[in-house]
């Protein structure tokens, strides 16, 4: 813990014995004081000096200190504070609702991962609370997603890694947006009033209070709370991820959003459901913003529980993602995405980038899943695809003149295009039909 004779100078709780400062950057360091009171911070062998404003506040930005530790950090005031064990390395954001939030104990294999857990140079927060350092005593508790990406990132990068967690079981995207951003786009806040009358409830606690801690990038899983307004998610993403950035001051920092995982019973027939178009509004938002990535799931939920147990390929996709957007390494990050199709003979011809090593119909030979078929009729049918080299050939009888080809377009669709290195296409439709399960308009 941080110690101190009095109370003058304080820090954020971010600020704690075991805590993962940014690598490679100016990084932040912040916290309260008394009014026009002088502030030092000391940390490898670099002296900031500030003084507080009239509200208390104060901030210095250290020059940036290469990936290592433990060292300490001393702020002083008029008291003093010293702050052990502190590594230097790569720190995200873990944020979402439930599926961020569910801890490693419940997570296949959780149990036996946590056991073997002794990881020193991971470390995790909650937002509120202090830094752990990861063991099989505190490791069950993290996040089953943050704790398998932090163990790639760390084994690829070879550095240490701090996860801040501020995800929230059940909690709608709009509550991590400030109230800044609803007073800047009006429409925006119409939207989202259909689905709430309140807005904003959490970003105080979950965001705010850790703004504008170092950070690498953010990892986003969320949109089950959205999932009946995927036109306003559409939307609301984007704005989120501007408005994460312009308070964090760092730039188009990495943001990584991991796509909805298919739910509920298969049907025989074409069945849209929910989850659709929030996955569609989830893709085309990535698309949309700079600097993102999309990290696909489709393969890796239940019928029974929104909760799947399968952690640990999401944190691992995550990893992949960041390695590439955020250190610049020329590795395969990304599944088959959709590009274009072309109809004609009574068929679809579809391309994909990127198609990483190759199209693969995943446990087939040949014979892909999930794709459908309509024609002026705007009606749906199963349909047959087979792979042509970087591309997909879609036909049907049912549909002797296709005008839309869809993919996965089913709440737990029975789909299994990837790539070479076992990364799942992402669901995607080629039409722009307004049919979708949508609250948007009006319930």
């Amino acid at each position: 813990m941080v110690t101190g004779a009095r109370a003058d100078v304080a820090l954020p709780s971010v600020f704690s014995d075991h805590m993962v400062l940014q690598a490679d950057m100016k990084a932040p360091v912040f916290g309260t004081a008394a009014a026009d009171e002088e502030v030092t911070v000391k940390f490898e062998g670099q002296k900031k000096s500030t003084k507080a404003g009239a509200d208390g506040k104060w901030l210095v930005r250290l020059d940036p200190v290469k990936a290592g530790g433990p060292f300490e950090m001393n702020v002083a005031g008029k008291n003093a504070l010293t702050v052990k064990d502190v590594l230097v390395g790569e720190v995200w954001i873990a944020g979402g609702q439930s599926n961020m939030r569910f801890p490693l104990s419940k997570a296949d294999n959780g149990m036996d991962d946590s056991a073997a857990a002794k990881r020193p140079q991971l470390r995790f927060l909650k937002v509120g609370g202090p830094w752990q350092v990861c063991s099989p005593r505190t490791a069950p508790a993290f996040s089953a997603v943050g704790y398998h990406f932090a163990v790639a990132l760390e084994q690829a990068r070879k550095v240490p890694v701090g996860i801040i967690d501020n995800s929230i079981n059940g909690e709608l995207a709009q509550n991590f947006t400030s109230p800044a951003a609803f007073k800047a786009d009006a429409e925006l806040s119409k939207l989202v009033q259909r689905q709430t009358k309140e807005t904003s409830t959490k970003w105080t606690s979950n965001v705010a209070a850790v703004v504008p801690y170092g950070i690498r990038g953010v990892l986003w899983a969320q949109g089950e709370g959205n999932r009946d307004y995927p036109v306003t998610y559409l939307r609301l993403l984007p704005a989120l991820i501007a408005d994460w950035r312009s308070h964090w001051g760092q730039g188009d920092f990495p943001f990584l959003v991991v796509q909805l995982a298919n739910y509920q019973d298969r049907k025989d027939e074409p069945w849209e459901g929910k989850d659709c178009g929030l996955r569609d509004a989830q893709l085309k938002a990535v698309q949309a913003t700079p600097n993102t990535a999309l990290v696909v799931t489709i393969d890796l939920g239940i019928a029974k529980d929104v909760h799947f147990p399968n952690k640990k390929p999401v944190g691992e996709r995550l990893a992949l993602a960041a390695r590439a957007l955020a250190y610049q390494e020329k590795i395969v990050s990304s599944g088959p995405i959709f590009e274009s199709a072309k109809f004609g003979g009574g068929k679809a011809v579809v391309s994909f980038s990127p198609v990483g090593g190759g199209l693969i119909a995943k446990g087939e030979k040949n014979n892909l899943r999930g794709f459908l078929l309509c024609g002026p009729d705007k009606k749906f049918h199963r349909a047959e695809a087979l792979i042509d080299g970087d591309k997909v050939v879609v036909t049907c009888p049912q549909v002797p003149a296709p005008i839309a080809v869809r993919y996965a377009w089913e709440r737990n669709p029975d789909c299994n295009l990837s790539n070479r290195e076992g990364l799942p296409a992402s669901p995607f439709r080629s039409d722009d039909f307004a049919g979708y399960f949508t609250k948007d308009l009006g319930d």
